[in-house]
């Protein structure tokens, strides 16, 4: 049987294990929403005309989904992020911003 010692230390572990997958998580969907927005980009110019402007028009929309409502979630950004969502930064925004513009490229 377990002690509590023992049972808290495997506590500490699965937290901070779960914090670090999600950090790299985020990671991942911060890259994937760059890709999207690039093939987007790069996509709508192969279109009819109307066609690529409206998806250049809407080129940012629905990148992720909402995690506000995961206690998981809301915990990392709390303990790991000083309680400032990364997905919302102003920094990764404005990345997607200039790639969505056709500025920069991202490795494929």
């Amino acid at each position: 049987m377990l002690d509590c010692e023992m049972l808290e230390s495997c506590l500490a572990k699965i937290e901070a294990d779960s914090d670090q997958l999600a950090a790299r998580l985020v990671a991942d969907i911060q890259r994937l929403q760059s890709k999207v927005v690039c093939l987007r980009y790069s996509l709508s110019w192969h279109l009819e005309k109307h066609a690529g402007e409206m998806l250049r028009v809407e080129i940012l929309s629905d990148l992720h989904g909402a995690y506000d409502d995961l206690h998981a979630y809301r915990r990392f950004v709390s303990v790991c992020c000083g309680g400032h969502d990364p997905l919302d930064s102003g920094s990764h925004a404005g990345h997607l911003l200039e790639l969505s513009k056709g500025g920069g490229c991202i490795d494929f």
